[in-house]
């Protein structure tokens, strides 16, 4: 990622601007067509949106006039309005993948079922795709980076979300030779189910998100754990760690002590940390209380050596690690002081992720560079995937609602120990109807549903994978 910027300067005075298509106008994709007016060599040509009302609005606010705006239904008017310096706006999305002049596809449509048939389509006509859509690759990112790869083009996630941050933050750990212990992020949510679409508005009118997250549904699926699963998920898959145990441990640390005890913590048990083995994904939880919300991407590492002590310690930017016994949180337990009085471990983390603000990172990185900033490892392998737990008991017939609903949350598992178990992908849980009663806080299995008829893309998909990746 270094000198991106003037590898975009660069590649706009011989190439003109990166051209980008945005599929999907809500929270994530409208900021970043408009974060993209302001990013150096780059430009949002295409915004397609079912509501063409709101691709207008979208476009207007970022500064554009109602005369540099065009409706287009066809190649031939795109290409002629893109020719005359306008913006196309449509409901026609093979717009998005089918004009030679666009350079890169992003998807934001959040929907695993529309990332899928998008991704397929996008990447078969040799574009590349950037996608916000975590749900989407943790079901089947490992067989779209696949045709990616076979097609010559990119497929990743953002740089920006809590995924992309984390792996930049271990791609850096790892360049340097350090023994990775934990990767994660934190979890204001705290993983409680009884968060729904229809009880979460007054959790959302005490935080901040409430001006970004008008869809109660999605904001509900961060509180009740799911995205928080989800993204973990991604992150391991792209890194090759696991979950220690099924939804992860989530300790709760002040956002002072942030950098003293996560590492600690993220260690073994032997070592005074909470971990059963080391080498996995973690979420941390804010003990200030949701309210605060506190943005922690982290990396923690084995420190080898006096210098690195002395300079991950204290320069950490929250002061000291401690060395002697303290409180873990409110679980009551118990830090152990290291054999010999001093820290050995380190970390690498940022207080923030700015999401749509730093995507067009990731589009100029896989334009200019070939690189993705997060994907599926090519090891042939997955390393974790989210199953489906109740909230509820589950009826005989009853269909499963969307994430962030009434009826599922996502967490996430072994990817070994969810073929094992047969148990059902999270992402395919939606629309799927009950074959029998199932209780509340159960996982369910592929046997207790008749998977949703609309998904058979999605469904195949993930099957091709299944075959083709399995379980490490």
């Amino acid at each position: 990622m270094f000198g991106i910027n003037e590898r975009i300067r660069k590649y706009a005075a011989e190439h003109g601007p990166i051209r980008v298509a945005v599929i999907g106008t809500g929270a994530m994709g409208g900021a970043l067509v408009d974060q993209l007016t302001m990013a150096r060599g780059m430009d949002a040509e295409i915004v397609a949106d079912l509501d063409l009302g709101r691709a207008a609005e979208v476009l207007a606010a970022a500064g554009f006039t109602p005369d540099q705006i065009v409706r287009c239904d066809s190649a031939a008017a795109a290409s002629g309005a893109l020719a005359a310096g306008r913006k196309v706006i449509t409901t026609k999305v093979d717009l998005a993948w089918s004009l030679p002049q666009i350079d890169c596809v992003v998807e934001a449509t959040g929907d695993p079922t529309i990332f899928a048939d998008i991704a397929l389509a996008t990447i078969a006509a040799k574009k590349h795709l950037v996608t916000f859509n975590v749900e989407g690759d943790v079901l089947v990112g490992n067989i779209l980076k696949r045709k990616a790869d076979e097609a010559g083009v990119i497929y990743t996630g953002i740089h920006g979300d809590e995924p992309g941050v984390v792996k930049a933050l271990y791609d850096e750990a790892d360049a340097l030779g350090f023994e990775i212990l934990a990767a994660g992020r934190h979890d204001y949510g705290g993983g409680d189910i009884t968060w729904n679409k229809e009880n979460v508005s007054a959790y959302l009118r005490n935080v901040s998100a409430g001006a970004v997250q008008r869809n109660a549904a999605l904001f509900a699926s961060f509180v009740d754990g799911s995205k928080t699963n989800e993204e973990c998920c991604m992150i391991a898959n792209a890194t090759g760690l696991e979950p220690d145990i099924r939804g992860m441990h989530g300790p709760d640390v002040s956002f002072s002590d942030f950098a003293q005890r996560v590492p600690r913590l993220m260690d073994k048990q032997e070592n005074g940390g909470i971990l059963s083995r080391t080498g996995v994904v973690e979420r941390i939880m804010p003990a200030e209380g949701a309210h605060v919300q506190p943005v922690w991407c982290f990396v923690v590492v084995r420190i080898k050596n006096e210098l690195q002590r002395i300079f991950m310690n204290s320069m950490s930017g929250l002061g000291d690690l401690v060395d002697q016994a303290s409180p873990l949180g409110t679980k009551g337990a118990q830090i152990a002081p290291a054999p010999d009085g001093k820290s050995t471990v380190g970390i690498f983390y940022t207080p923030y992720h700015y999401v749509a603000i730093q995507a067009p990172i990731s589009i100029a990185l896989a334009v200019i560079d070939r690189q993705a900033s997060i994907a599926p490892l090519t090891t042939g392998r997955r390393y974790a995937d989210v199953m489906a737990l109740t909230k509820k008991p589950l009826t005989e017939g009853e269909i499963i609602d969307e994430i962030g609903g009434l009826c599922v949350a996502g967490r996430v598992e072994k990817a070994r120990v969810v073929k094992e178990g047969n148990f059902l992908p999270f992402a395919l849980a939606r629309g799927a109807r009950m074959r029998r009663a199932v209780p509340a806080g159960a996982y369910l299995t592929y046997d207790d549903v008749a998977l949703w008829e609309g998904n058979k893309r999605l469904i195949a998909l993930r099957r091709e994978q299944d075959c083709l990746f399995p379980p490490a």
